[in-house]
């Protein structure tokens, strides 16, 4: 039995067959998979944008903390070392919104609260001490020596130690 309706039914149900995969595939699959890619890409953004805000909002949480804490210093020391309570200002604003030199002028006020003012105190204190005791000399030594430091820790230590030496040589 070899006739044309052994050979066109299974061809006409094959072609069928591929067809309707055909039409599921073009139909119903592919909205499928592209409104999947879409809702990834969509939520891969939105991942992204997250990450962006977080990381700037740590920044600014930075820059803000770094500029109030060298402000802190500066308020400090502005009623006893104004020129010392300038230079963070001036930091301050040529740091401007880098949280980086923000982080630097904040070092400079602690290092010049913490450790610079109190050596500055002593020997300017030491000069008062000399200048009372008949001293003059050493005493505008120590002070032009306070002068020459300015704002550098080992210098106004050094200073310190001239007051010291004078005082109680």
């Amino acid at each position: 039995m070899l006739g044309a309706g052994t050979v066109i039914n299974p061809l006409v149900k094959v072609i069928t067959t591929g067809a309707i995969l055909a039409a599921v595939g073009f139909f119903v699959v592919r909205p499928v998979l592209d409104t999947t890619e879409k809702a990834i890409d969509s939520v891969n953004q939105s991942v992204r944008n997250g990450i962006e805000q977080g990381e700037q909002a740590s920044q600014d949480a930075q820059l803000r903390s770094a500029q109030s804490r060298a402000e802190s210093y500066a308020t400090s020391v502005q009623g006893t070392w104004p020129a010392a309570a300038r230079e963070i200002k001036g930091c301050v604003r040529a740091a401007g919104e880098n949280a980086t030199a923000m982080d630097r002028c904040a070092d400079l006020g602690q290092t010049l609260v913490h450790t610079v003012q109190s050596d500055r105190n002593f020997a300017l204190s030491y000069a008062d001490s000399l200048a009372a005791q008949g001293d003059g000399a050493g005493a505008e030594r120590v002070r032009e020596c306070v002068k020459g430091a300015g704002f550098k820790p080992a210098a106004m230590e050094r200073c310190r130690a001239l007051a010291d030496d004078l005082l109680f040589g």
